[in-house]
């Protein structure tokens, strides 16, 4: 094999034409000569039966002499199965690690960046981060991930069934390289390509408790073997409807049971905005007897089996549902779609109900005082909703209830009073 055919002078009068041409130095190096007059170092090779083209520098900041060596390195690594391109790459990423450029470092900002996430959201983006995302990328810069390489790592979490999860994957991705571009970390936003690579599996609402299945349903908890704090738990989630993890994590020092009044703190509610739930004379007592088991701790709800673990685990309500013979048809959560749909069925208005499930309201402006608006009103509405359970489940119709609490009743005539005060 004839070698080191080009001399510094040669390069230096080649002359641009109309068209590229190319002078070999052997060894499938080569100069590429372009009309513009730049003159380009390039080497040639084959792996895997394809041909690839490496990029070595442009003459003269790259001399005929570094360009020779850069080639026999090149030569050298794909003698041992070793892509020079992706040798560059990696050599690249090492560089950008020590400048704190990679995506497992932005991404890493970013999280900081998001500080206001509940615990529990966080540890759900890092754990999907740490074992589907950073292994691939981490140290990669951020600058360099192309579409191409996000694609099998959303795939993949949609190949072992977790789809939704594959969905939330390409929306964080979509986040940080969203951060990148806005810190200068990246130019390009190779998400965008992945829009249409998976589509959402339908949405899966909780369904409610229909008002027949009311007397059963605590009738069958009342005989249920298992934990009073449980029991007590199910019940306060259906007299306050709250979520579940608000309910869960509940201290003690939230609650003024003289006042009849719940403060959630903002950093556990789900829009990071305090809430106010009024305490009917049926969660009063239910909070009395609950206090007397746990009342000596900081939680409501210490986790009975395992202490250690500070308060009731996330499936121990639905796991208890499953036991009363409701699994798969009832959950937790569905105790907010049970009073949504029956206070709407006895025509009690949205705005008191939605302020209620601490609905996130659009109009943003008025949203930081909403968890203390129309305070009175609310407290005849929890009072009303206690009272409606108690009729269905010690057996009233719904024909009877909306006699008692419907649009021409008394009830309905107090409440009223109450708004039109407010």
């Amino acid at each position: 094999m004839t070698i080191h055919l080009l001399t510094e002078r040669s390069i230096r009068t080649a002359v641009p034409q109309v068209k590229p041409y190319t002078l070999r130095d052997g060894g499938s190096l080569f100069l590429h000569v372009q009309p513009s007059g730049g003159k380009l170092w390039r080497y040639r090779y084959r792996m895997q039966g394809r041909g690839y083209v490496y990029a070595i520098g442009r003459y003269p900041d790259c001399s005929l002499e570094e360009a020779r060596q850069a080639c026999a390195r090149a030569r050298a690594l794909v003698r041992d199965g070793i892509h020079p391109l992706a040798d560059r790459q990696r050599r690249l990423a090492d560089r950008y690690e020590a400048g704190h450029h990679t995506f497992s470092a932005v991404a890493e900002r970013w999280m900081a960046f998001n500080s206001d996430w509940s615990p529990g959201y966080a540890s759900k983006v890092q754990a999907y981060l740490h074992s589907d995302v950073l292994p691939v990328i981490g140290r990669m810069p951020v600058s360099m991930i192309r579409t191409s390489q996000l694609r099998p790592i959303i795939q993949a979490v949609a190949d072992r069934g977790a789809r939704t999860a594959a969905v939330m994957v390409r929306q964080w991705l979509g986040q940080i390289f969203t951060y990148a571009q806005a810190h200068g970390y990246c130019e390009h936003h190779p998400v965008h390509g992945l829009r249409g690579l998976l589509k959402r599996g339908a949405t899966r609402h909780h369904p409610p408790l229909d008002w027949n299945d009311i007397p059963v349903f605590f009738d069958r908890l009342e005989q249920w073997p298992g934990h009073r704090t449980t029991i007590l738990a199910l019940r306060l989630l259906a007299l306050t409807f709250v979520r579940t993890g608000e309910l869960r994590q509940a201290c003690w020092d939230e609650f003024d049971l003289q006042a009849g009044l719940w403060h959630i703190p903002p950093s556990r509610m789900k829009m990071r905005r305090a809430h106010i739930v009024p305490l009917s004379v049926q969660a009063l007592c239910r909070l009395r007897e609950l206090h007397t088991l746990t009342g000596q701790g900081e939680t409501l709800f210490p986790n009975m089996r395992n202490p250690a673990q500070g308060i009731m685990g996330r499936s121990s309500l639905n796991r208890a549902i499953g036991c009363l013979g409701y699994a798969g048809r009832f959950s937790a959560h569905g105790f907010r779609a049970t009073a949504t749909t029956l206070l709407g069925l006895l025509g009690y208005p949205d705005k008191q109900v939605d302020l209620q499930l601490a609905h996130r309201r659009l109009d943003s402006s008025r949203a930081p005082y909403d968890h203390a608006r129309f305070l009175s009103s609310r407290r005849q509405l929890m009072q009303d909703w206690a009272d409606i359970l108690e009729r269905l489940e010690t057996g009233a119709t719904l024909d009877r209830v909306t006699q008692e609490f419907g649009p021409v009743s008394a009830r309905r005539a107090a409440f009223l009073g109450v708004v039109q005060r407010e």
